[in-house]
This record gives structure tokens, C-alpha cells and sequence, in this order.
């Protein structure tokens, strides 16, 4: 037990004896340690300051770039304007003075607008519009006008005069004149087969009639395959004739 004592108490002696010797070399050692654990807080710090200004620079990128979506929303909704429809009403009634109406009602979309408009024909001196007329087609009054009105509030899209008597009309006839969109066909006297764009009112084509000096248009109109060889439907016409 002495010995271990003693032998331990000379190695703490040799320690101190050696410390005292070379004091530098031990200083030099602490410093070395303390730059060791300083360097590394050092470069924790820098790589903690590098994530704080990337998540900085993404939040900034995410709100600029709302903030460009928004813009550019707000700005194509003033420059490109919504558009206008006519004011819709539940219900409505016009009033035609002095006019006699016939056995004909439609309902198609005429302006296009997805809502059924109404046409019709009535036999009148005067049109509900003071700028037409019945000698606006060479026809004698009073004669028959007809007229398509908006489905939505009642205002005339088109009205023109057709006919000085009606003996038969029927609209929604496919490729009428040759294009797509359906017409309508009028049969009047004097003797003429009208062809009608019911979108516009204008005269798609128009054909004189001869049937007779006495007849009766008989209805229906019916529609027969193509004759002509020309790739359009064709109509027939019935006729009754006096004593036949």
C-alpha cells in the first residue's frame, strides 16, 4: 500500500513538475481545444443563417407570385367585360292594335340568347313599328306582318311585311335556302312561295306559285327526300283544286 502511494504520489509530482516547465505547451493545448468548439458553433451558425434566408426567399417567391395571379385576375376582369343580358321578366303582354291574328305560333331561339323567342304573323293596316310598311315589299294594305318577339321581355327583334293573306306557314324547315340554320316557308297571296331566315327576317329566296284560279293549300308541308339531286331536302306542296 506505500508503495502504491508513493509510486502515484511521484506520477502527480511529474505532472505538476512538468506543468510548470512547459507552461506554454499547455496553453497552446486549451486554445487548441477552445478553436476546435468554437469553429464548429461557427459553422452551425453559418448553415442556420443559409436555411433562414432560403425559407425567407420561398415565402417571399410564393406571395409575389399570388400576388401576380391576382393582378392579372383583376385585370382581365375589367378589360374583358361580362356580357350583357337583356332584363329577364316572369311575365309580359303586348298589344297590337286594329290586327288580326292567324293560326300560327312558333318558338325558336331567333337572337340566340338559349331563351325561346316567339314568332307569329297578324294582319294589320299598320306595323307596331312606325318605319314599316306594307308597300316596303309592293304589297297593298293591309297586309300580313310577321314579327319575331324576345322570349325574355317581349321586345320585337324583327318584324317585316310577308304577305297581303297567309295560307300557309310553317317554320323549323332544315337547310331552308340551302343553309344550315332552319327557315321558315310562307304561302300567300298574291301567288308566292317566301323563303325566311327566322334569325334576321331576311328573304332567303322567293318563288312564284301558279295552282289555279281556285284552290286550297292543304296542310301539312311535307318534306320528301332530295329530287334535284342538288343534297337538300325538298318540299311538296298540296293542293286542292276546285271540282277535283
Amino acid at each position: 500500500a506505500w508503495s502504491f502511494q508513493k509510486v502515484h504520489r511521484s506520477s502527480m509530482d511529474s505532472k505538476d513538475l512538468d506543468a510548470e516547465i512547459h507552461p506554454l505547451k499547455n496553453e497552446d493545448g486549451k486554445n487548441k481545444e477552445n478553436c476546435e468548439n468554437g469553429g464548429g458553433k461557427e459553422v452551425g451558425s453559418k448553415n442556420q443563417t443559409a436555411v433562414s434566408r432560403l425559407s425567407k426567399w420561398r415565402t417571399a417567391a410564393f406571395f409575389a407570385a399570388l400576388f401576380l395571379c391576382l393582378v392579372v385576375v383583376f385585370a382581365f376582369s375589367f378589360i374583358i367585360p361580362c356580357p350583357v343580358r337583356p332584363h329577364s321578366v316572369r311575365t309580359w303582354s303586348r298589344t297590337y292594335d286594329s290586327a288580326v291574328t292567324y293560326p300560327f305560333l312558333s318558338a325558336n331561339d331567333v337572337n340566340k340568347d338559349k331563351v325561346l323567342d316567339v314568332l307569329f304573323i297578324y294582319k294589320s293596316t299598320n306595323a307596331s313599328n312606325p318605319n314599316i310598311s306594307c308597300s316596303d315589299e309592293g304589297l297593298s294594305s293591309p297586309c300580313a306582318f310577321m314579327t319575331a318577339v324576345s322570349g325574355t321581355n317581349s321586345t320585337t327583334l324583327w318584324e317585316r311585311p310577308v304577305t297581303e293573306d297567309v295560307l300557309l306557314v310553317e317554320c323549323g324547315i332544315e337547310q331552308l335556302g340551302g343553309v344550315v340554320p332552319s327557315g321558315c316557308l310562307i304561302i300567300g297571296k298574291p301567288e308566292f312561295l317566301t323563303a325566311i331566315d327566322f334569325h334576321t327576317g331576311e328573304t332567303r329566296w322567293q318563288k312564284p306559285s301558279s295552282f289555279g284560279a281556285t284552290y286550297t293549300v292543304m296542310k301539312p308541308l311535307l318534306k320528301i327526300p332530295d329530287v334535284n339531286n342538288d343534297n337538300i331536302p325538298d318540299l311538296m306542296v298540296l293542293v286542292s283544286v276546285e271540282n277535283k
